[in-house]
Order: structure tokens, then sequence, then C-alpha cells
């Protein structure tokens, strides 16, 4: 966690740099954003899908695995799925202005399990967005009893062919989530939720963007008369990739109802330069900016997918460099903050075959449930992946508030930024995604303290045995010339202001 300061820090003289490859100099201005917070995905499957499935996956591993390494990487931000069907199986009535609570089953399987997501988020202090995921074309139930078990949602329109489709009512469906909202505000008191985002990547052949339009519009309406449009923000358009179409048309037509804005996008890899990444990120920015909101990465991971449900480098180490080179390159073109998707392994559905497990998580699931190249130097259950260790370095020292001045490498795999805290406190990140090693001198030109910083390195040699975050390696001292940092190819480093006694 990030350590509080009253001292503020670094060397802003000019130096030579005659023992150094070059110089890098923190810039006088920020991104001008402040960060909302780094998250995961986590959606709401593991107690109600994995521990009924019968994998050998228990309540105890929720609490023992997941709720205890949450912690630990003090995570800021969960993205949590919804679909309506957990608690409005059928229709309550067939008016859509008037809800009928005995219409809802909020004490289903499935609520279940959102509730100990929600929990975790309330106990930790994360702010969680709900996505609201779309109409299932198939409901499932761990009940099996449920009415419309099996059946097409009735919120689903005529002719969708998605397994989530867009709605035949907006009227319903605003009714159908403004109701659970209200329900987790309110009654349950679970004051972590603080944004909706309606639809997963609508652009995906889920919505067509006019629909779009009408549908935050009626949630928008339905949310305010039932009260709580002011304790949640939209998140609009969670478009994917490049299609910045449905970004732009958001932003054109609908920022009056927007609280902030996210893309998504899985194009970035290791041949990717930063200009690339970066550039993506920015135009994003260029695209909100008139509306004064802001941007957030609502989704990212790797270019090398294989269908929705795997990555090919999931396991390699050299991933852990790749998403923080490409987070550091979004926050450095003024993204307010990312979610990588995602936190862990799991099943959606409990019925559902082994290639439909989603293995894209920071550590893995049962180790017997993998195959073939899955299972490729799978040691135990739950196994953190050489990622866990570098994300946790992110969500352990970048915080909600942090401003962020992007730093220049003279590399285009390397990436760098620091981070200045509410209270003045610095935080340095470095990515060498390039296959040389980096000499080069920091210098803050903002302040004239140096005090000694710690240094937090993620290589092959320091990965903790266990499921440990990386310690502190040492203690990076200034001299007359500035801070100088060696940073080997393949590897991350943090540099943390020590506290001032």
């Amino acid at each position: 966690m990030k350590k509080s300061l009253s001292a503020v820090v670094l060397l802003a003289a000019a130096i030579s740099c005659s023992d150094a490859s070059f110089i890098v100099r923190t810039p006088l201005q920020s991104t001008g954003v402040t960060l909302e917070g780094l998250g995961v995905e986590l959606d709401p499957h593991f107690i109600s899908q994995n521990v009924t499935r019968d994998d050998g996956a228990t309540l105890d591993d929720w609490q023992n695995i997941v709720v205890r390494r949450v912690k630990m990487m003090d995570i800021q931000r969960l993205r949590v799925m919804l679909l309506p069907h957990w608690w409005e199986p059928v229709n309550d009535n067939s008016d859509s202005q008037i809800a009928d609570p005995k219409g809802f089953t909020f004490e289903s399987a499935e609520m279940k399990s959102v509730y100990a997501v929600l929990d975790l988020a309330q106990e930790t202090g994360a702010e969680v967005t709900l996505v609201l995921w779309g109409c299932p074309a198939g409901c499932s139930f761990v009940d099996e009893t449920t009415p419309s078990q099996g059946q097409r949602h009735f919120l689903c329109n005529a002719t969708g062919t998605n397994w989530v489709t867009a709605p035949g009512d907006n009227e319903e469906f605003a009714e159908c989530f403004s109701v659970v909202v209200k329900h987790l505000i309110e009654d349950l008191g679970y004051t972590c939720v603080k944004e909706i985002t309606p639809f997963n990547e609508p652009d995906g052949n889920v919505c067509e963007l006019d629909q779009y339009y009408q549908i935050v519009k009626a949630l928008d309406c339905r949310f305010r008369k039932d009260g709580i449009r002011d304790k949640v923000r939209f998140n609009l358009s969670d478009n994917t990739d490049c299609r910045r179409f449905f970004l732009k048309g958001c932003a054109d037509n609908i920022s009056e109802y927007a609280d902030m804005f996210n893309s998504h996008t899985y194009m970035c890899g290791y041949e990717t330069p930063n200009s690339y990444s970066f550039g993506w990120e920015k135009e994003n920015n260029d695209v909100v900016k008139a509306t004064g909101k802001r941007h957030y990465v609502g989704e990212f991971g790797s270019n090398q997918c294989v269908g929705a449900t795997r990555q090919k480098d999931i396991n390699r180490y050299e991933r852990g460099v790749l998403i923080t080179r490409n987070c550091l390159n979004f926050l450095n073109a003024g993204a307010a903050g990312t979610s990588y998707w995602s936190l862990i392994d799991q099943y959606y559905n409990r019925d559902a075959p082994y290639d439909q497990m989603q293995q894209l998580g920071l550590w893995r699931y049962k180790k017997s449930v993998y195959v073939g190249n899955d299972a490729e130097g799978c040691e135990g259950d739950y196994q953190p992946r050489p990622q866990y260790y570098a994300y946790s370095l992110l969500t352990r020292f970048i915080r909600r508030g942090d401003e962020v001045y992007p730093l220049n490498l003279q590399n285009e795999y390397a990436a760098g930024s620091a981070f200045r805290s509410p209270s003045g406190d610095w935080t340095y990140v470095f990515a060498n995604g390039s296959e040389d090693d980096l000499e080069f001198y920091l210098v803050n030109e903002n302040d004239s303290v140096a005090p000694a910083l710690d240094k937090y390195l993620y290589s092959k040699a320091t990965l903790p045995s266990d499921d440990s975050m990386l310690a502190s390696s040492g203690v990076l001292n200034s001299t007359s010339r500035g801070y100088k940092v060696s940073l080997p190819a393949q590897t991350v480093i943090l540099l943390e202001q020590q506290i001032q006694k």
C-alpha cells in the first residue's frame, strides 16, 4: 500500500550522465488526470458454479484463496458481471413501471455468489462497476427447478442470436436493473457499488448504437424515478479495440448521460511498440475530451487470444512485463485507470465443458482439471502465474487519486511512469520489454528533496515460491546526479518513496 508522507521528493538539477546511458526527467506537468484506481474483472461465479461442479473447489477456497489474495493485492476496483435471470427469472408482472417485489429471487444461488463478491469489495474498500451483461438466450440455474431453466429470457429481443441479446423492451430492461441496483445499495447497504455499465461490449453484435442510446436514456430515467441515479455513475460505451465509432457515437450523442467512458483492448503484444498502445488510448481520450469526462480501459490482456477463453502466453513470465508496459502506456496517454481481465480462472457455468473455462486469471484453478498444454508447469491448486506478482505491484502502489507523469525511456519497448499521490509522495514504475539492459539517471524536475527509495524487482530470479507479494529488494539512494537506475531486459522495477521519520 502506498506510504503516506509529508516530505516531497527528488532532485531537480542539470546533471552529467557520463556513467549512464541517458537521463530520464519527470515532466513538470502531469497528464492532468487523477486516477480512479487499478482493478480486475471478478465475475461472481466461483461460489455458484465452481464450488457446485464437483471439481474439488470449496467455500473455504473462496475465503482462503480469493479473499486473502485480493486483500494482499489491495485491489481498488472490481468489474463484476450481472445477468438478469439471477433475480428475475420470469417477468415480475406486465407493467414495466411498477415492480412487484414478489417477482424477484434475491436469494438465488447466483445472487448469493454476487453478494460474496460485494462483501469482499465492501471489506477492502474496492469500488465496484456492475456490468449489465445482456439478456441471456439460455437461462441456467444452480436450482434446476427455477422457472425458465434452459429457456430464452423474457427480456431478450426476438431476433438476437448471440448468447446475450439486446432487450425487446427497453423499459422492462431498465426496471429489471434499477430494481437490483436499488436492492443492493438501499436494502443491503452496499456502498461499494459505484458504477453501472449497460452491456458488455455492445458493439460485438449485441446492440446497435441507436438502441444503445435509448437503453441508456431509459436506464437514466428509471434510476431517477427510483431515487438512485445520484448513487451510481454511468460508465458507457464499453467498446472493443478499434471499434471507436461506438465510443464516438456515445460521446457525440449521449454524453449528458455519461459520467465516464471505457473501452477494451486485446491488440497489444510483445511486438507492439509503445507508440501504438499509447496512441490507441490517446485517440480514445481525444474522442471524449470535448465531453469533459474521463476514459478508462475497462478490459485488457495480450493479443495472443484463442477465442474468448484462452491467450497463448498466459503462463509466460514475460507476460508480467507486457501487461505492466501496456498499463503504463495507457496511463501515460491519459487513461483514468485499467482493469485486467481477469482475476481468476473459473467456469461461468457449472455444466460447461473444459474448453469453456476462462483461463486468463492471475492464478489457476484446481490443478487436477488442467489437461494437455494447459497443465504444463502446473504444480498445485490455485497456482499464481508470474503476471500475478507483476500486476500486484501496480495494484499495491498505484492508488486512487494519484497523478501520472509520463517518463521517456527512449526505447519503444520500455515504458516508465511517475505517480504523485495527493499527499505529494512519489512512486516510479519501469517495464523493460526489450532485449537490452537499460541504465539511466532519474531526475524529478518538480521537487528538490531526494529521499531513499525502496526498490521492488519483478524478475525470474525474484518470483516468490508461494503467493506472497514481492518484497523490497533493496534501497536506492540519490547521488549528486540523481538516482542511477539499472533496468535489466524483461524486468519491471518499482521505486517507492520511503517514509520520512
